[in-house]
């Protein structure tokens, strides 16, 4: 059945031009809707992208060709992943002996809660297809038996950065794209998000007791060998913060011990092959060190360029107006980085709103890709009615001066965060 279906989508896909990003929910070969909601294109092979003739599923990076450049399909050179999206939600466990507290919740995926995430992550490195190749890396070892003790490779990776910049949506976006692309390895991929906070305890010497609870269980789960565990742990510093603060009496003995147990039970998680640990951080600096060394990828993730501002606002604008909710039509895309810098020296006139996207995305550097995705919300929050229907245009110049207040508004926090 499924080399059947593979046949048919191939022969649907078959001559076709597409773009990444592109969700095609209507076919055109027979029987193909009984067994198929949507196909989506998300990856290109680079080394055969000049030719304009490969397209595999995979990654769109958010960046350059999303949603840009049209791309014309080989089936004989489709990599093809079939799935079924997990549609129950998350599971949650909660500790003992505490009051009904969160400690983790459990997600298998692929789940319909993070679908399309990956799409809409923007950044401006390469760092998802560095993510992924990372995970294949990690797999290929495991399989041809390298020592651990020769090549080392914890399978823990840290995210830090700013608050907003998307590290923690990367996170469970990775772990949803690898459910997807490893299906033949592991049958089952579960998501584990623990509770930081929830494994600090009132009572002294408890919060270490909790740790070891919470990943004693994580390797009950891990011997089950085709099934991968994707271990989320937000805001790591909770759990992990150094240790030397401790020696100068600035720390409580409780949080060492944290520390200590966290670091043993990464120990023992390296020993098996279908586990990856995935951490974020706003305050790296406080991490113990150790920990930091026992990550085989640490990885920044700033705030967005403007070029890469630009691309998430046009994605914000070409969905309120296929919602109706602005007036087009939206402008191409940009999707070189040269033709972005030198939009401005241009010969060909361009009064369909592209210049000022372009400024605007230049004024709007330093915000957060948080912040710049609450933009439009900001602008018929405050500014214009969301039932008056504008052009985009008119959008667009709404939009400068939400991001002229938001920027004061942060300013003004700031200096009254300093001098409280």
């Amino acid at each position: 059945k499924g080399d059947a279906l593979t046949a048919m989508i191939k022969e649907e896909l078959k001559e076709t031009s597409v773009s990444l990003g592109d969700r095609i929910t209507s076919f055109k070969t027979a029987g193909l809707a009984e067994y198929l909601d949507c196909i989506h294109v998300c990856d290109y092979e680079k080394s055969k992208l000049h030719n304009s003739e490969s397209s595999q599923e995979g990654d769109a990076s958010g960046d350059c060709l999303h949603g840009g450049r049209s791309l014309k399909i080989n089936p004989a050179e489709l990599n093809l992943y079939l799935y079924r999206l997990n549609k129950d939600g998350s599971s949650s466990e909660y500790l003992e002996d505490e009051e009904q507290t969160t400690a983790a919740s459990y997600t298998e995926l692929p789940s319909s809660m993070f679908e399309g995430l990956w799409e809409t992550l923007i950044f401006d490195s390469d760092i998802k297809n560095n993510l992924l190749q990372y995970a294949r890396t990690m797999l290929l070892y495991s399989k041809c038996g390298v020592d651990p003790l020769i090549v080392a490779c914890n399978r823990v990776v840290l995210l830090h950065g700013p608050p907003g910049t998307g590290k923690t949506s990367l996170c469970k976006a990775l772990a949803h794209k690898l459910a997807i692309r490893l299906q033949s390895l592991f049958p089952k991929v579960i998501l584990v998000d623990i509770n930081t906070h929830s494994l600090f305890s009132k009572y002294f010497s408890e919060s270490g007791k909790l740790v070891s609870k919470m990943f004693t269980k994580i390797l009950e789960m891990v011997q089950i060998p085709d099934m991968l565990i994707c271990i989320l742990v937000d805001e790591v510093e909770s759990l992990t913060h150094s240790r030397a603060a401790a020696s100068l009496g600035t720390e409580p003995s409780d949080a060492v011990r944290v520390v200590n147990a966290v670091l043993t039970h990464l120990d023992l998680l390296k020993a098996y092959p279908n586990v990856l640990v995935l951490t974020t951080s706003n305050i790296s600096k406080a991490i113990d060190i150790a920990f930091i060394d026992r990550a085989d990828l640490r990885v920044l993730i700033p705030n967005p360029s403007s070029f890469a501002i630009y691309t998430i606002y046009h994605s914000c604008i070409e969905e309120l107006i296929k919602k109706n909710i602005l007036v087009g039509p939206c402008p191409k895309r940009i999707s070189e980085v040269s033709e972005f810098v030198h939009i401005d020296s241009t010969k060909t006139a361009l009064n369909d709103g592209t210049k000022e996207l372009v400024e605007l995305s230049r004024i709007s550097e330093g915000l957060s890709g948080r912040a710049l995705r609450k933009v439009a919300l900001r602008v018929h929050s405050t500014l214009i009615p969301p039932e008056l229907n504008i052009r985009f245009t008119e959008f667009v110049m709404a939009m400068s001066t939400a991001v002229k207040h938001i920027k004061e508004e942060m300013e003004a926090l700031t200096q009254s965060y300093i001098f409280k």
